[in-house]
This record gives structure tokens, C-alpha cells and sequence, in this order.
């Protein structure tokens, strides 16, 4: 018994009931012939031709895809990027949901008049303006993509090289999803680092003790543990182990396993002997010649050397520097040079009179054999060497910045006056090594500009016993704040890879920096023009804010960076309008959520019509 819907009518309603057929089987099935069992067509060709239109309509999209895919990523090679990045997958997602690119347009024709008249292109980030400063950052595998933190608490990835932020997260949005199990108070992050070879994890420390693993392909949390219950102070990868190792400023050292996803080892001074209830400052690792090598700078001024080679850690030596405090510490690629940075001191912790710090290069072969502190060390950059301390430009921005410095922010063990010193850059406060013409190089960021110090070759020298440490000068300095920020604005954080150097500092702002080469040869014999500057501008991004609502007119006239950047607003509007009309007229779907390969293994057989309109719709 065969009912058609298209010739039903109100009066014989009925009747079809009786038979068999609802009203929602009839208008499921305009017509078609059903049969009255299973609600299936009993015409066989009716389902093959939608499973042809299901597949056609996937392959024809899957093709788009792939089309627009190999163009960006052919793009991104000669621009400077790895398209196929764990990292870089959340942009070309964006890339492949945007029915039209002109944005980018835009941008790349801006960005070549700015590179033309300006010689460098500068970039407006709203996440600088939403979430403050950088406090810390680092460079990824493709050398184009940074991961910053901001003081408010977000953490972003932003390629300078496309000038666009790839993704954001562990934002403090009420109305957002919730990150590590909840809605905590915004905090600071105060340490980042990959900690996996390809760069797909990164893991953040902050100043309520979480450490938190984050997998950037989503990007979505993997791993979260507080192991400190104060600031975590440090945060390495350990390769070979397959974990980190962490230093907080409640005086632990943990070491967590990241396949087990638990501490191995969590060790303390023991009460009452040196170090103990001094709380911890910067971190690192021996690298390939000294594996179970974990140095640990402490406030007092003092860089212990720990084991972790048994199941418990054993200190073995420990480094005195004096009345400083160390704020980083690293091992050179030869494995035997040790650089430390060190900012002004604090009495309360060292007892002594408090010193201005700077660049400090150790030799710890020496320490195998027993050498004290003051043997071991090979040379000494002195902060403050080539300015003056009390000058008027000097005092005029310590008063400037008194103020602002001195709310320091609760749960940390260190004073007000030392983050107030450490704010206005006295001493040295991060170190960054490059390589220059088979010579190693240090960068440091020290008194609020960047010197570069010569190490010389690194190349395997005998030890010698004994010998007075030198005392070396800057091979050349630059202040990156001078010509482009005000006079209140102070570097914050460094990084660098290859030829780049990136600093940002509390306007806040972000600079990408390149360094000529140093074969590279200027002028003729008979003329010789003034060397250039050690640092060329390439990009810099400035805070950009998105929207001005709530803010009076009188204070977006006294602070414009409050006001949102017109011509971006308008065109994303634009771009929105567009694509919605666009999808609108051609009634296109989304992008599977799914990767085009998982779907394209059922091609070479009978796709059911609910799997693929379940594929095609999703």
C-alpha cells in the first residue's frame, strides 16, 4: 500500500492514519514513494543520487581547501614561516573559515607603504592594550612566532612576520570558557617555555604557584599542577627526561614528569642551612655535558648547584656573587661557560650591603676541582660602568616612577624597594646568547638598554688554576626606548633568534630588531661612512584598543590609545558584513570541524546519505 504526499489532502487525513502514515512521515518523504514498514524509499536510484550530490558537494569543498591550503602555504615559505606548525594551525583554520581576504590585502599594501617611508612596519595589537606589558616571552620553532604573556594574565602567539595574532588564551573573560578547572583571579605569568622538541606544548608559570601545559594546536590546556605555593620563579624543559623542572619562590625545587604527569622530586633546603627559607630567582639546566645539572639562583646573592642524578637531589656547590640578586642564568653552547645575571640586591636576604649587579661569566670546570667562587669566575660586567648613577636624567626617572613601582603585587617574598629597582632597570635583568662571525655574543638587558658583551670564540680552553677575574666593557650598547617611546616607558623583557631580537617594554610595545651583519662592508676606500647602528627596526607593535565604550570623551582626548583604530573597525565590520552575505546568496556550510582526511578514507566505498549530509553539515 503506496501513499504519495504530494496529492494528500485535510479530507483524507484520516484515512492515511489508519493505514500507517503520519503527517511527519508525509512531509519527510514530499515526494518520494515510502514504504509503510521502515519509512525508506523504495526506489534504490533516489538514495544513490544523494549520496553522488553528498560526495560531489564534499569533494568540491575538500578541493577548495586544499587549493587555498597550498597557496598560503607556498605564501608562508616566502614570507618566513612554517604553515604546517603545530602553532600555526589555529591561522590557517582562520584562513580557510574567511570567505574573503581583504585584510590581508589591506594590510600587506599598508605594511609596504610603511616599510617605504618609515623603513619598518608598525602593527596595532589589541591584546597590549587589553592585557598591559609583557612580563615575559619566547621565540617558537619557526622563528617568526613568539608566545607572550601579559601582566594581566593572557597569554598570546603572535607572528610578527604576518602581523596578526594566531591565538589567545587563558583570558580572565566571566563570560568565557573556563581554563584549569575554573575561574581564578587573574594573576601574572612569570615564566614560559616549549617544553616539547616541536614546539606543540608550552608551559606557563605564574605567581600563584600553577604551572600549566598548554597543547597550542587547539590551543587548549593538556596539564595543570600547582607545585609552588608561592610566584613560580623558574621553568625548564628537561629533553632528556621527558619533564620540567621549576624553582618557586617558596624555596622548592620540583621536578614533574610529563608522561606520568606527577613530581618525581621536590626538594628544599634543609632548616637552618644555607639557603633555607631564601627564596629562589631564576633557573636552568647543564645542557648535554651536564645532564643531571640543576643551577638555582637564590635572593641572597648566591647560585647553588644541584644533582638530580639519584632519586633525591644533592646540592654540590654553591656560587656566591655578593650583595646582588640573580635574575638569569644560562649555560653557553660549549658547555663549560656559565652567564648570570644579577639586578640590585637585597639586605634583607644576603646581609650586606647591596650592589648593582650586571653580567657575571663563570668557568665551572673549576668548580670539579674544588675552586671557590672567586676562582671560578672569569670576568665581570659591571652595571652602571658607562652611566652615571646619580645624574639628572637618572633621578628625574626614578621620581618619575617611584610610585607606580612601589605597588608590587601580594604573595611575593621580595621587597618593594628591589621590584622597584628591578622596574627601572638597574642591573641586569635577562641575557639572550648570538652568534656573530664564530664569535659568541651575550645580549643582556641592563640599566634600560640593551649591551652586548664579546665571550670570544667558546672554544675548549685548558683549565688554569688560579688567576684574577677581568673586568670587561660592553662591546656596544642601544636604547630602544629613546627615539620611540616616552621618557617614562623602560624595557621588560628580551628574547632572540638568529639575526632578530625582540624586546618589549612597558608602554607598552613590542620590537622586532635585526642585526647587520657584521661582514657586510659600508662605504669604499675613499669614503668611509659612520658605521651603522647596532639594531635596525623591522616591526613594532603598539597597543590598539577594539572598543571605547564607557570611557568618557575627556580621557580618550588625554589617552588615545584608549580609542579604537577607525580604519581596522571599519573594515572588519565591512569583512563581516560580506561574508555573511556571502554565505547567505551561495548558501554554503562551514568548514568540517574535523580534518578533511579523516572523511576522504571512506571515498573508495558506499558512503551512507545520513554520514555524509552528517559530514558535509558539521
Amino acid at each position: 500500500q503506496i501513499c504519495c504526499g504530494d496529492h494528500l489532502s485535510a479530507s483524507n487525513s484520516h484515512s492515511c492514519d489508519t493505514v500507517g502514515f503520519s503527517r511527519r512521515s508525509r512531509g519527510y518523504k514530499m515526494g518520494s514513494a515510502a514504504s509503510i514498514d521502515n519509512e525508506e524509499s523504495i526506489f534504490p536510484s533516489v538514495q544513490e543520487v544523494n549520496e553522488a550530490h553528498f560526495r560531489d558537494d564534499f569533494m568540491k569543498r575538500t578541493k577548495q581547501y586544499q587549493e587555498l591550503l597550498e597557496r598560503e602555504q607556498a605564501r608562508c615559505q616566502v614570507v618566513g614561516y612554517e604553515a604546517a606548525a603545530f602553532f600555526t594551525q589555529p591561522l590557517m583554520q582562520a584562513k580557510l573559515d574567511q570567505s574573503l581576504d581583504c585584510i590581508e590585502t589591506v594590510t600587506e599594501a599598508y605594511s609596504n607603504d610603511q616599510k617605504r617611508v618609515l623603513g619598518y612596519t608598525e602593527v596595532g595589537v589589541s591584546e597590549l592594550a587589553m592585557g598591559g606589558p609583557i612580563s615575559t616571552m619566547c621565540v617558537l620553532a619557526d622563528k617568526a612566532t613568539l608566545a607572550c604573556a601579559s601582566d594581566e594574565g593572557p597569554i598570546w602567539i603572535y607572528n610578527w612576520r604576518e602581523g596578526r595574532v594566531v591565538s589567545k588564551f587563558r583570558d580572565q573573560n566571566p563570560n568565557g570558557p573556563s581554563w584549569g578547572g575554573g575561574k581564578r583571579e587573574a594573576c601574572k605569568v612569570r615564566r614560559l617555555c616549549p617544553v616539547s622538541q616541536d614546539h606543540r606544548l608550552l608551559g606557563s608559570g605564574d605567581e600563584h604557584g600553577y604551572v600549566n601545559i598548554w597543547d597550542l594546536n587547539g590551543p587548549d590546556v593538556a596539564i595543570e599542577a600547582r607545585l609552588h605555593e608561592k610566584a613560580v620563579a623558574g621553568l625548564v624543559a628537561d629533553y632528556l627526561r621527558n619533564g620540567i623542572v621549576t624553582a618557586g619562590e617558596d624555596c622548592y625545587i620540583c621536578l614533574y614528569d610529563l608522561e606520568r604527569e606527577q613530581v618525581r622530586c621536590r626538594e628544599v633546603p634543609a632548616p637552618l642551612s644555607d639557603g633555607s627559607g631564601i627564596p629562589n630567582t631564576c633557573l636552568s639546566l647543564g645542557g648535554e655535558r651536564f645532564p643531571n645539572l640543576v643551577l638555582v639562583g637564590g635572593a641572597d646573592g648566591k647560585l647553588r648547584l644541584w644533582d638530580q642524578a639519584t632519586s633525591s637531589m644533592k646540592r654540590r656547590h654553591t656560587i656566591s656573587m655578593g650583595g646582588v640578586t640573580p635574575t638569569q642564568c644560562l649555560l653557553a653552547p660549549n658547555g663549560w661557560q656559565l652567564l648570570v645575571t644579577c639586578s640590585l640586591g637585597e639586605t634583607a636576604f644576603s646581609g650586606i650591603r647591596p650592589e648593582r649587579g650586571g653580567l657575571y661569566v663563570y668557568d665551572i670546570r673549576k668548580l670539579s676541582d674544588g675552586a671557590s667562587s672567586s676562582e671560578a669566575l672569569l670576568t665581570q660586567y659591571k652595571s652602571g660602568a658607562q652611566a652615571s648613577v646619580g645624574s639628572a636624567g637618572q633621578l628625574s626617572r626614578v621620581s618619575s616612577l617611584r610610585s607606580e613601582a612601589t605597588t608590587g603585587r601580594k604573595g611575593s617574598l621580595m621587597s618593594s624597594t628591589s621590584r622597584m629597582m628591578q622596574g627601572l632597570g638597574i642591573g641586569a635583568l635577562d641575557v639572550v646568547l648570538v652568534e656573530e662571525e664564530k664569535k659568541m655574543m651575550a645580549l643582556t638587558l641592563m640599566d634600560n638598554v640593551i649591551r652586548a658583551f664579546d665571550l670570544g670564540t667558546g672554544e675548549e680552553k685548558p683549565v688554569t688554576a688560579g688567576g684574577a677575574a677581568t673586568r670587561g666593557t660592553a662591546a656596544w650598547e642601544f636604547d630602544v626606548t629613546e627615539q620611540w617611546e616616552p621618557e617614562y616607558v623602560n624595557a621588560c623583557a628580551l628574547t632572540s633568534v638568529d639575526r632578530y631580537v625582540m624586546v618589549a617594554t612597558t608602554g607598552p610595545s613590542m620590537g622586532v630588531w635585526r642585526r647587520p651583519l657584521a661582514s657586510q662592508r659600508y662605504g669604499h676606500d675613499s669614503f668611509k661612512p659612520a658605521p651603522p647602528p647596532p639594531l635596525e627596526l623591522r616591526s613594532r607593535c603598539s597597543a590598539l584598543s577594539t572598543a571605547s565604550d564607557g570611557f568618557p570623551e575627556e580621557v580618550l582626548l588625554a589617552d588615545p590609545l584608549l580609542r579604537p583604530g577607525e580604519v581596522l573597525t571599519s573594515i572588519e565590520s565591512a569583512l563581516q558584513a560580506d561574508e555573511h552575505r556571502h554565505q547567505h546568496k551561495s548558501g554554503l556550510a562551514s568548514r568540517p570541524a574535523e580534518p578533511t582526511p579523516c572523511h576522504a578514507l571512506s571515498f573508495g566505498r558506499t558512503m551512507p546519505a545520513a554520514i555524509m549530509e552528517e559530514a558535509i553539515t558539521a
